[in-house]
C-alpha cells in the first residue's frame, strides 16, 4: 500500500489509537474487514487507516466514543432530529401553558432532551502502549519527543521503524487507481 502520508499521519493515528484503540479496532474489523495490526506490520499506511476511520457510519463505536462514550451508541442523525422534535413540542407546550397562566413566570421551563456530548476530562499523565512505542522509535532517531512513557509498556509494544519512516517520507507515491 502507499506509505507516505501527510506529516504526522502516523502520530495522528497513534493519538487516536491511544484514546479510542478498542473502538477503532472493532469498527475497522466490523465495517472494513481490516485489522489495525496490519498498520503496525506495515501492510497499510496511516493515511489509509485514517481514511477508513473517516468512513465509519454514525452508529459506530468510534463515533460514539468521540461523542461522549457508551451513552452515545445509537445516536445517528435521525435520533438527533427526534430529540429536537421532542424539545420543540415541549417548548410549544410551555408557551401555551404560560400563555394560559395568570403568572407566566411561575411556569417551569422544560429541560431539553438529554443528548450525549463529548465530555472534557483531564488526560492521565501516563501514556498507552501505542504512544510509548512511538516515543521509543521517534526518540531514538532524534525527532520529536513525546511525553515520558512507562518503561514496562515500552518494552512490551514496539512500532517498527519502517512504519514511522513511511509517514516521514518527503515524496508522495503515485496515486493508486482501482479498475
Amino acid at each position: 500500500m502507499d506509505g507516505a502520508g501527510r506529516a504526522g499521519g502516523s502520530s495522528g493515528l497513534i493519538g487516536l489509537l491511544d484514546k479510542h484503540g478498542a473502538e477503532i479496532t472493532a469498527d475497522l474489523r466490523r465495517f472494513c474487514g481490516v485489522d489495525v495490526l496490519d498498520f503496525i506490520r506495515g501492510r497499510h499506511s496511516a493515511r489509509l487507516i485514517l481514511s477508513l476511520i473517516g468512513t465509519f457510519p454514525d452508529d459506530s463505536a468510534t463515533l460514539a466514543a468521540l461523542r461522549g462514550g457508551r451513552e452515545a451508541l445509537g445516536w445517528d442523525a435521525r435520533t438527533y432530529v427526534l430529540a429536537d422534535l421532542v424539545d420543540a413540542v415541549q417548548a410549544l407546550t410551555h408557551v401555551q401553558v404560560a400563555k394560559a397562566s395568570k403568572n407566566p413566570r411561575t411556569v417551569e421551563r422544560p429541560k431539553p432532551y438529554p443528548r450525549p456530548y463529548a465530555k472534557r476530562t483531564g488526560r492521565p499523565t501516563g501514556t498507552s502502549p501505542f504512544a510509548a512505542a512511538l516515543q521509543r522509535e521517534v526518540g531514538e532517531g532524534g525527532g520529536m519527543v513525546l511525553a515520558e512513557p512507562f518503561a514496562p509498556l515500552a518494552e512490551t509494544f514496539r512500532l517498527p521503524a519502517a512504519v514511522l519512516a513511511r509517514s516521514n517520507a518527503p515524496e508522495r507515491p503515485a496515486p493508486v487507481r482501482l479498475t
